[in-house]
């Protein structure tokens, strides 16, 4: 990751918080090994205010806000350093940025992984491959390392990647994935204070590859965020390490932005049973549940398709037929008809009065 991942103006102020001070000054002491003066790093990285870490009697923690700048100034550097020595080019923030924006358009974690590993081969060899393996009720998420030199640059390297999948895999379904296991092609390069923080779960080292293991049954859970959720957190993703993960929303509103987005793309929409399965809840409770906040999963659904009626409505070179079928109709009057019921008006006269 280049020098340029992430810049100050860019990143917003995250809530309240402390890290460890040992863990950036053990960073400090791997830029000292491998790139030079790591007070020359402070001041060259516009953290000036992190000199003290240097001294003696230096602080127990540092603000969240200027560990975030840190790790990603460190990070850059050292994972430079650590392309250089395969003789590659480092991976950039606009490679990160771009693979998160490729992926938020998809419907579940599991196409999420499908289309992160595809995504990774044409980053290779600035990151490592991604394989799935599903093993009875856990899968097994591997990203695979082809370093030569493995130090203290190559194992932050792949310790960083390895937490950020995971806590982007998160994100995007809101909800923090457990870990059963974390395993590094590495020996132990780094204080288990210092791993703990990056990826709070035991590291398993002299692994054969990297990989996180999760309970299998996440990888049905659908993505509940969008693009301008996307837009904020890819300020400070992926150092800000106490980013949440988790996400307070209804679920209606989750199946709704799930409906909106299958209608988007022209995909069927899932019944009843199949949304209780990917929520891990039973029938009853998913019928429960919407009946609690107001709603139904046929008033989900109608809403859905009206918003999607209408924005399709706007685009002149589409048909009537064109739009009931979009919006998964029968036929062309199915369509009349519920968006009569909708709006008081055929989707024709609509357009017109929209267009005027």
């Amino acid at each position: 990751m280049t020098k340029s991942l992430i810049r100050s103006k860019e990143l917003s102020r995250p809530g309240p918080g402390h890290v460890p001070a040992s863990v950036a000054r053990e960073l400090l002491r791997i830029i000292d090994q491998h790139d030079g003066d790591s007070r020359r790093f402070l001041r060259m990285a516009g953290l000036r205010q992190l000199l003290h870490l240097l001294d003696e009697d230096g602080p127990e923690v540092i603000a969240r806000h200027d560990f975030t700048l840190f790790y990603a100034r460190a990070t850059a550097t050292l994972d430079a350093h650590a392309a250089r020595q395969e003789g590659r080019d480092p991976l950039t923030k606009t490679g990160v940025d771009m693979m998160c924006h490729a992926i938020i358009t998809c419907r579940t974690l599991r196409d999420v992984i499908s289309r992160l590993a595809r995504f990774s081969e044409l980053l290779a060899p600035r990151t490592g491959a991604l394989t799935l393996a599903i093993f009875g009720d856990e899968a097994r998420l591997t990203m695979a390392t082809l370093r030569n030199v493995r130090n203290g640059c190559s194992y932050l390297s792949d310790l960083t990647g390895l937490a950020s999948y995971h806590r982007l895999l998160g994100w995007l379904i809101g909800e923090d994935i457990p870990l059963s296991g974390v395993a590094l092609r590495y020996p132990p390069l780094l204080s288990r204070q210092t791993v703990a923080y990056l990826l709070p779960h035991t590291v398993q080292h002299h692994a054969p590859e990297n990989a996180v293991r999760f309970p299998a049954l996440y990888l049905d859970r659908p993505v509940v965020r969008n693009h301008h959720e996307l837009d904020g957190m890819l300020a400070r993703f992926p150092f800000d390490i106490e980013e949440p993960q988790s996400k307070a929303m209804p679920l209606s509103e989750r199946i709704s932005h799930l409906f909106s987005s299958m209608l988007a793309s022209g995909e069927a929409l899932p019944t009843a049973g199949m949304l209780a399965r990917q929520f891990s809840i039973s029938l009853a409770t998913l019928k429960r549940r919407l009946e609690a906040e107001g709603t139904s999963l046929s008033h989900l659904k109608a809403t859905a398709r009206h918003h999607i009626a209408r924005r399709l409505l706007a685009d002149p070179r589409l048909s009537i037929t064109e739009i009931a079928r979009r919006t998964r109709f029968s036929d062309a009057t199915a369509f009349r008809r519920a968006f009569r019921q909708w709006t008081g008006q055929s989707p024709s006269r609509w357009r017109e009065t929209a267009a005027n």
